[in-house]
């Protein structure tokens, strides 16, 4: 699908949800805006998002919630060590609820309110989704005032004149196979990060990114990236990979296959033994209520396995160790499914010795030994994990799952200011450039995503796409 023209005053370079808020920011704000999605559906990842941090909500005052925003400015800079650009965490959370509002404004539905584990009652909840909010609040209020859309396109260079300044930039065309140039002054780049790139995860993280396994749209290619530092941007806060804790490490499907499964939960997340590559246990398995941690000690070991028996799984199908409002009623059908399709992630075992000699686990029986002692005795005097999730492992079949690490997003890549512009190697805003969402979020994080303060990557999307839009507006009048 091809651009109607070939001059706009703003170009948006992706769908997702902060693309969709600077598109609706840019139709609000009376700019000849195009938007340009790669891919042939709208949304893109934003239509897996699940809510947005506000503070100071009708919600949150309703359920007596009085976290404030200095309170998230002390736990940002802790949580990150410093990392993370308090300025940028200042003006965004002065604006959450006036954003809640415009979300709500252009079609956007919000009617719940929640934590995630242990973190604060700052998470506002799509009926829908992100999805919803996107595709039926958002863009369609963009379109409706006059943003262009196109889908099957992807921008693949930035064009700057002889001062640096954007000038315009080439579009390929997939239906057509042709490229050609669009001329415009600025442009928001809204990619969504890198996940979806192999080469860059093992560049920038940890050298066992191989076993990231993401969750999301499959289109977050570090397009956004590339094209600024093609063209002088500094790359900066590279490696912020917003892991979710463990996911089965299934080589043969789409990771968001697994990640509603039951048998996937239940390994993950109910606090099973975790053994690495040798056989070793490593970690208090009950760390995934903040599930970046969980992320962060999955990732250092070589391999993960948890390991279960035939007792346990039984368990868990009649009563949730954790949260016991969750149901394992489909559990050991799932169980039964794997066997019987021989899923590469699941090895069994009449004994522990079968399971150690299959998997070459030589410290597995010694760890369950131990652990089988931590139990009997209730108290995990290694890891400190809570008693209640202490279980020994002593009979029946044993089963070992290898996990991976799930992740939706990566964060960062990009220097950028107040206002979201994008700055080069030395400080200096490429006039014109901005980047929004993941791609300009390296200010928000440090080495790890702060669960502590749910729906806050979300809501920068739609905080940094509406900021960049307006600034687009203001450059505008003063020219």
């Amino acid at each position: 699908m091809k651009a109607s023209k070939r001059k706009y005053d703003l170009v948006i370079v992706g769908s997702g949800l902060s693309g969709a808020s600077a598109a609706a920011e840019a139709a609000d704000q009376g700019l000849d805006t195009l938007l340009v999605e790669k891919g042939r559906n709208l949304g893109g990842t934003g239509n897996y998002v699940e809510g947005v941090l506000v503070v100071g909500s009708d919600l949150q005052k309703a359920q007596g919630v009085t976290i404030t925003a200095e309170d998230i400015l002390r736990e940002e800079y802790d949580w990150t060590h410093g990392l993370a650009d308090l300025r940028i965490w200042k003006s965004y959370l002065q604006a959450t609820k006036g954003n809640f509002a415009w979300l709500k404004s252009h079609g956007a539905q919000m009617t719940k309110l929640r934590t995630l584990g242990t973190g604060e009652n700052t998470w506002h909840l799509f009926d829908g989704h992100g999805k919803q909010a996107i595709t039926e609040g958002l863009l369609p209020a963009a379109r409706w005032q006059g943003v262009e859309i196109i889908t099957s396109s992807q921008v693949i260079r930035l064009e700057v004149d002889l001062a640096g300044k954007i000038s315009g930039l080439v579009i390929a065309d997939y239906e057509s196979q042709t490229e050609y140039f669009v001329q415009t002054e600025h442009v928001i780049l809204a990619t969504g990060g890198y996940l979806n790139n192999p080469e860059l995860l093992r560049s920038h993280t940890s050298g066992n990114a191989k076993r990231i396994i993401p969750v999301n749209s499959g289109k977050n290619t570090g397009d956004g990236l590339k094209l600024a530092w093609s063209i002088g941007a500094k790359k900066f806060g590279m490696g912020m990979v917003m892991m979710f804790g463990g996911q089965v490490m299934d080589q043969a499907e789409p990771g968001f296959k697994n990640w509603s499964r039951q048998i996937n939960r239940a390994v993950t997340h109910e606090g099973p033994l975790w053994v690495n590559e040798r056989g070793d246990r490593f970690t208090n398995e009950d760390c995934t209520d903040i599930w970046a941690i969980a992320g962060n000690a999955l990732i250092r070991q070589e391999k993960v396995y948890a390991i279960l028996n035939q007792e346990e799984m039984r368990a868990l199908s009649q009563q949730a160790f954790k949260n016991t409002d969750l149901k394992y009623d489909q559990l050991l059908a799932d169980l039964q499914d794997d066997l019987e399709q021989e899923k590469s992630y699941l090895t069994c075992g009449d004994s522990l010795e079968e399971l150690a000699q299959k998997l070459d686990l030589p410290h597995l029986l010694d760890s369950v030994k131990r652990y089988n002692e931590l139990a009997k005795g209730g108290k995990d005097l290694d890891f400190g994990k809570d008693s209640r999730f202490l279980h020994p492992l002593e009979a029946g079949s044993y089963y070992a799952f290898e996990l991976g690490i799930g992740a939706f997003c990566t964060m960062g890549g990009l220097r950028t200011d107040l206002q979201n512009r994008v700055l080069d190697q030395e400080g200096n805003w490429i006039r014109g450039l901005y980047a929004v969402g993941n791609d300009g979020s390296a200010g928000l994080v440090g080495d790890t995503y702060g669960v502590n303060i749910p729906g806050s990557e979300a809501g920068y999307c739609v905080y940094s796409g509406r900021v960049a839009a307006q600034d687009v507006a203001e450059q505008l009048q003063l020219t």
